[in-house]
């Protein structure tokens, strides 16, 4: 998979400007369809994840989200679709949603069936990934959503009674638990009849500590951002795809502030006049959003170190 990746970078429109030795990536949300089309929706979104596209792109947002029915449920589709559904405000994503979830499930029963050894894969979702997936769902709900979440209890109820035999497991035995009491805390913050404090005060018993469930995506920190910095560019361009970045000393000072460190990146993917540009070495990580006016490049700064 990874030689078709490489090749399709050759074929496509995404190219690299290798300067100062190190190369700038660049990606135009445009080719993203086509990579989904001939490589898998996976291969289109680990093109630009965890940034949100739909800020720069809706439009292939869009269209990206209809190719989630043809693919096999995975992680990395599931945090896009997620992430859309809580931040985009989109109407009309409920049934793909719910759709996704329902396949997801009947996944996951087919491991269960194979053998429930290899189930901890699954629990991923006691940390993180399982609050915000079902707070997409709820606030996007279905007419069967709490039916739905119930099941995802039933499956892990099912897993955490196996795991309490297993009294060398029973840190796995107390995360499916955990995963229980989210999702009746998830029943119970729906109001659906199928809540069941009794079931949900039998998970918490088995637990040292009390369960909470809160959404852990920001949908502000990529648009409530104030203006980092404002390069004047040498000419207008009509796209950032178009800039010239070894004639624009300023950008390319920006970009090569770190060049002189190991296991560094520069990566930007860009949509016309939008596009996100991602800088760093190991752990110094800066994110920057652009937006192109004419002769100006205006930086906004989304986190990151002293850049």
């Amino acid at each position: 998979m990874k030689t078709n990746h490489n090749m399709l970078i050759l074929c496509l429109l995404t190219f690299s400007l290798n300067l100062f030795g190190q190369k700038l990536n660049l990606i135009n949300t445009k080719d993203l369809v086509e990579i989904s089309e001939k490589y898998g929706l996976d291969s289109a979104l680990k093109e630009f994840m965890p940034h949100p596209l739909y800020y720069i792109d809706e439009a292939t947002t869009k269209e990206l989200i209809k190719h989630i029915k043809n693919n096999e449920p995975s992680d990395i589709i599931e945090q896009f679709l997620v992430d859309y559904a809580l931040c985009a405000k989109d109407t009309t994503i409920s049934e793909i949603l719910h759709d996704f979830f329902i396949r997801t499930r009947d996944k996951i029963k087919d491991e269960m069936k194979k053998d429930k050894e290899y189930l901890p894969y699954y629990n991923r979702w006691s940390l993180n990934i399982l609050p915000n997936s079902f707070f997409a769902l709820i606030e996007n709900p279905h007419r069967q959503t709490d039916t739905l979440l119930l099941e995802y209890y039933e499956i892990w109820n099912e897993i955490a009674t196996y795991y309490k035999k297993e009294r060398w497991k029973k840190m796995l035995y107390k995360d499916f638990n955990h995963n229980c009491c989210v999702l009746q805390l998830f029943l119970k913050q729906m109001e659906s009849p199928l809540y069941n404090p009794k079931k949900l005060k039998e998970h918490q018993k088995r637990l040292n500590y009390r369960v909470s469930i809160e959404k852990t995506i920001d949908c502000s920190k990529y648009t409530q951002v104030n203006v980092y910095k404002s390069i004047k560019l040498t000419k207008s361009y009509n796209s950032i795809g178009e800039i010239n970045f070894e004639e624009e000393t300023e950008l390319k000072e920006l970009i090569h502030r770190r060049n002189n460190r190991r296991h560094c990146w520069k990566w930007l993917i860009y949509n016309d006049k939008k596009g996100y540009l991602d800088v760093g070495c190991n752990y110094d990580i800066n994110l920057f959003r652009l937006e192109l006016k004419e002769d100006e490049l205006v930086i906004h700064k989304i986190y990151g170190n002293k850049w």
